[in-house]
Order: C-alpha cells, then structure tokens, then sequence
C-alpha cells in the first residue's frame, strides 16, 4: 500500500509540475519581436524573421512564438502614435499550434477579433503581460488589442497554411525569372525590384505569368497587370511593401478580363497612398490576400473602379482610411461611363482608422451600382475621421455616399459583425466630398433602390454621438437639378448592442431624413 501510495504522489507531483510549466508566463525581450527563419523537420509549420533592410518604426512591443519558435514582427507608427505590429507564420492546417503572445507592459483586458469567426480551441492567459491561444485552423487572421486601445499598439497574426502549390524550385533563394514557366519567383529575403529591374520599381505582369512570392520573401516596389485573361496570378505568402520614397499604388489590375491574387501580404509603409486598386476590369479574384496601412490619409486598402464580375474573399484589409472603396471615375457623365455590378465580398476582416469600412463612393461616374453583396464578414474597428470626429455625415462602418447622380440597385449586407464602430449604416447623396475639395454634380438622375441589410450586429457603443446611428438621406433637388429618393430598404435582424430593431422608431434612425426615404422596411427576423 505504501508503495502504490508512493507512486501516486509522485504521479501527482510529475502532473502538477507539467501544468506549471504549461502555464509558465511567457517573457517578454524586445530583440525576440525580429523572429527566426524555422522549419520543422517535417514542414509541418516554419517562421520568418524580420528582413534587415526594412525600416522599423520603433522597437517591438510584442513576442510571438508558435510552438516554441519566435515569428518575425513587422511594425508602422498610426495617427495616433500606435506602434502596430503585424506578422506571418504557416503551419499544416489541421494541426494543432500554440501561439504564445507577451506584451511589454501589463495586460490588464485583451480582446481577440474577430472572436466570433475564429476557429480557435483555447484562448488564456499565462501570465500578467503574456496569453496563449491554441487553434488548428490555419488561414486566420487574429488581431489581438491589448487593455482596449485600439488606437494604440495592435497586433495583427495573419496564421497561413503550408502552400502545397509553391514552384518547385533547385534553389529557393533569390530571384528567378522562368521563361519556359512564364514564372518570377522571389525566394526568401528582401528584394528591391528597382535594382532587379533597373528603370522602374513597378514589375508589369505579362498576361498568362505568374508571380510567386515565397514565405518569407519580401519585396520592395510595386506590381501592375494589364490587360491580362485568367491563368494570370499573384501568389505566395510573402509580403509586397512600399514606401514614401515609391508612394504609388502598389498592386494595381487594369482593363483586366482576369487575373488572380491570392495569400500574399500588401503593405503601405509610412506613405499615404492607395494600396490595391482595380480598374475596368472583369473576373479578378483576390483570396486570403492581406492589405495593410496605416498612415492618415488616402490610404484605401481596397479601391474598386468600374468593375464586374470580381470576388473578395477571406481577405484582411486595414486601413486610415477607406478600407473597401468601390468607385466610379469614368470620364463624362454617369450614364456614359462603365457599370460597377456583380461584386462579391464575403469572409472579410476590416478595420478602417478614418472613413468608412464597406464604402460605395464617393465618386459615381459609373451608369449604375448593381448586385454588389456583401456577406460572412467582420468590421474589427471603423472610426470615421480622427481629426473631424463626428462632423462629416456621409461616414459609417456600411456606407453608400453618392455626389454624382447615379443608380444603385440591389446592394446587399448580410451576417455582418461590426465589433467597433462610430456610425453604423449611412447611404445618400451629397453635394461634395471633404469640404468641398471633391466637387460633386447632382445635375444627371440617380436614386438608391432594394438595398438590404440582414442579420447585422453591431456589438458595442463608443459613446460617441453617432455611435450606431443610420443616416439615410436622399437629395433635395436644389439648383434645378433632379431629386433623388432612396426607396425599398429592408433592415432583418438588425442588432445593436444586444437589442434587434422593431421599427424605424428607433432612436438609431435618429439622423435620416425620411422626406426622400420610403419603403424601409424593419423585421426582427429575416
């Protein structure tokens, strides 16, 4: 008896150092925020650390560790003077990790976004600066705001999947240009395409090409396609970057009748400029693309300029400003210049420090809006100007903002989670755009017509005076030019803060003015 007794305290004791050391905190050392380059023997997960020639903005506030080995952290100064940092990892989907996160100060509350879309098995803390979180599931983007600022010092872990579908390469390093492949490859490490290519840091993608950039490679310049059919593609899990010395757009697609983007991370580094922008195109595609800035202003993560037939999904954009902004700038009139239809965004994550999140406008030189839907998708943060908070009113997470006369038609939200936002829902016309500096022109005909919004929840209130409002507003016809009416709009299911909106009696409907806006429908269920 004594001596089963013996081997059950010694059991015991092997158990409960076990859970201690499980449970050990995770240290915090600002030298481990620059990551390791690691491959598990089995290629079952790998890390990248930091490529030198980058230009950190400060030192790193955070650690990340998967399964032990330190992920390379990149980082750019906010509106705010947040330090936020961002980084990428791959593991065998399927496979369990464990994600070590410390911080360098005390974490006193943490919040994961988008927690309700995530797959994740466990979420603890570990210590008073350190928490871990232990998932399967790989092509997650987690974003983790520490003691609720989120004007502050974010993290943003985009947790890719091994890509089966990388070139086989004699050697990985560098780059290649495959002729008989039609194929550039950049292999790991920094690349700057202005001494790969000599005149000009803006790689032009031939139509049939593909580009790959490798995990862990990261590239500096621009890339543009033209004119290209499917089978052209840009893909990886490596990272594209620019700068203020090259503050250009840096993924454009123009008059493209097809093309792909898909895994790799576009980053706007300190400039202000746009980041991806497609124009007259048909049938492009991005998939687990990841757009990132956050400089103020100008820094639209998505812009989307008479198009049709395109899809989003799974996509990661932040941006200071516009996070997705589907414009019309065709030359002439509105009704003389391409339609924008046939949109398809669904299993988005965005955050917009300035601006709207889901942005239809502001410019409408285009014939018509139609069949754009927006759907599975979460708003983690949108704020609508940091430096004119709560004065401009065509600003909101959802927004349609017209100050052309033009058609939209048949606009669709649904299972949207908005976890922060200043005002919910806006869609009307206006006479200009930012004080006047964009001139708008009431003078052709418009109106808004069957535009839904389904099963939207909107989570928490930011105390501001607009905080979850929903303008709706049409346009008074003055100057002689043609009044514009919003009519049939449906709202099912709509949440705010827990409640689900009964009747346009709500004090959320506050700001519209109902004049020009009939036909709203409310259902407390779809």
């Amino acid at each position: 008896m004594n001596t089963k007794l013996h081997l059950l305290r010694l059991c015991l004791a092997f158990l409960f150092s076990v859970s201690a050391l499980c449970a050990r905190p995770f240290s915090f050392s600002a030298g481990r925020g620059a990551g390791e380059d690691y491959a598990h023997p089995r290629g079952t997960f790998f890390t990248h650390a930091v490529a030198k020639q980058f230009p950190m903005e400060g030192e790193w506030l955070y650690n990340v560790a998967v399964n032990g080995r330190y992920v390379g952290l990149y980082n750019d100064r906010n509106h705010w003077g947040g330090l936020v940092h961002f980084g990428s990892f791959e593991f065998e989907n399927g496979r369990e990790v464990s994600i070590d996160i410390s911080y360098h100060s005390r974490i006193d509350s943490f919040e994961i976004l988008p927690i309700h879309a995530l797959n994740l098995i466990e979420v603890k803390r570990t210590g008073r600066r350190s928490l871990r979180i232990r998932t399967d599931r790989a092509d997650q983007n987690i974003t983790l705001v520490v003691n609720g600022e989120h004007k502050k010092h974010v993290l943003h872990l985009f947790c890719n999947s091994v890509d089966h579908r990388a070139p086989k390469m004699e050697d990985c390093a560098g780059y290649r240009k495959d002729e008989a492949r039609r194929l550039h490859y950049f292999g790991p490490g920094f690349h700057d395409l202005k001494q790969i290519l000599g005149h000009t840091d803006q790689l032009k993608v031939e139509n049939g090409w593909q580009v790959y950039l490798a995990a862990g490679a990261v590239v500096y310049g621009r890339m543009g396609m033209w004119e290209t059919d499917k089978g052209t593609r840009i893909g990886g899990r490596g990272m594209l970057y620019n700068d203020t010395a090259n503050p250009r757009v840096i993924l454009e697609a123009n008059y493209c009748r097809g093309a792909d983007v898909e895994g790799i991370l576009i980053h706007g580094h300190r400039g202000s400029c746009w980041q991806t922008a497609l124009s007259h195109c048909r049938n492009v595609e991005f998939k687990q693309v990841k757009i990132l800035a956050v400089r103020y202003a100008s820094t639209d993560g998505l812009d989307i300029i008479n198009c049709e037939q395109c899809a989003f999904l799974n996509t990661f954009i932040r941006a200071n400003d516009d996070a997705i902004a589907i414009k019309g700038l065709g030359q002439g009139k509105p009704q003389d210049c391409a339609p924008t239809r046939n949109l398809t965004f669904c299993g988005m994550q965005l955050w917009n420090d300035c601006n709207c999140a889901m942005g239809i406008g502001a410019e409408n030189r285009t014939r018509i809006y139609e069949d754009i839907r927006f759907m599975n998708s979460s708003i983690l943060f949108s704020y609508d100007d940091p430096d004119y908070h709560e004065m401009l009113d065509e600003r909101a997470a959802l927004a349609i903002c017209c100050i052309n006369g033009t058609y939209v038609r048949n606009i669709r939200y649904e299972n949207i989670d908005v976890y922060h936002c200043e005002r919910l829902i806006a869609a009307g016309f206006q006479p200009s755009f930012w004080f006047g500096a964009l001139k708008g022109d009431q003078s052709t005909p418009g109106g808004m017509q069957d535009i839904t919004y389904s099963n939207i929840r909107s989570f928490h209130n930011s105390g501001s005076r607009i905080a979850n409002k929903i303008h709706l507003y049409g346009w008074d016809g003055r100057g002689g030019t043609p009044e514009k009416f919003i009519r049939g709009v449906t709202m099912e299911n709509v949440q705010i803060e827990g409640r689900t909106l009964k009747d346009t009696g709500d004090d959320a409907f506050s700001e519209t003015k109902w004049e020009r806006v009939s036909e709203v429908k409310v259902a407390d269920r779809p």
